[in-house]
């Protein structure tokens, strides 16, 4: 999960955010389904530079370089099933990190109160937050804007016949 979420600058990343309590805490409170697919989509992680990269060794002996390449490969892998894996990764990954009261406060969040230890089982309406609307923070953007530089943009991602469409029509624009 930590390949996913790398410290950029001044935010944090996963591996730094005490992931090991994060990820037993997971282990206890998931479902046994959640869990294996967990433990599944890690196992296929490090199983898959052969894959990715053509090297026949697990994913942790690549390089820090390597690593970027391998998540960034297999999260826009062909396979659909496997990107599924990845994004089960992901999403528990993100979940860790955005909780993290550092990573709020990086975003000029507040930090979420203690997790009172219970499970809820009733119907709890959720509370409307009164929420100023945000302007974008600049850290973001300016990450952002380093992944498109990169080539990592939507049009990235896209398939064949959509990149061209964008190419084709600017935005606001019909061809």
């Amino acid at each position: 999960m930590v390949a996913f979420f790398p410290r950029m600058d001044d935010l944090p990343g996963l591996a730094e955010l005490d992931v090991d309590a994060k990820i037993a805490e997971l282990r206890r409170e998931s479902t046994w389904l959640l869990w294996t697919g967990v433990v599944a989509a890690a196992v296929v992680f490090q199983l898959a530079p052969i894959l990715t990269m053509r090297r026949p060794w697990p994913a942790v002996l690549l390089t820090p370089e390597e690593l970027d390449l391998h998540a960034h490969r297999l999260s826009s892998h062909p396979f659909y099933a496997l990107r599924q894996l990845i994004v089960l990764l992901k999403l528990t990954g993100g979940l860790m990190w955005g909780q993290s009261p550092e990573v709020r406060a990086f975003l000029d969040l507040p930090a979420y109160p203690a997790d009172p230890g219970t499970r809820r089982t009733e119907a709890h309406p959720a509370r409307t937050a009164i929420v100023a609307p945000r302007a974008p923070v600049e850290a973001l953007v300016q990450l952002g804007r380093r992944e498109i530089a990169r080539g990592r943009s939507a049009a990235h991602h896209a398939s064949p016949g959509e990149a061209q469409v964008e190419a084709a029509a600017p935005i606001g624009q019909v061809s």
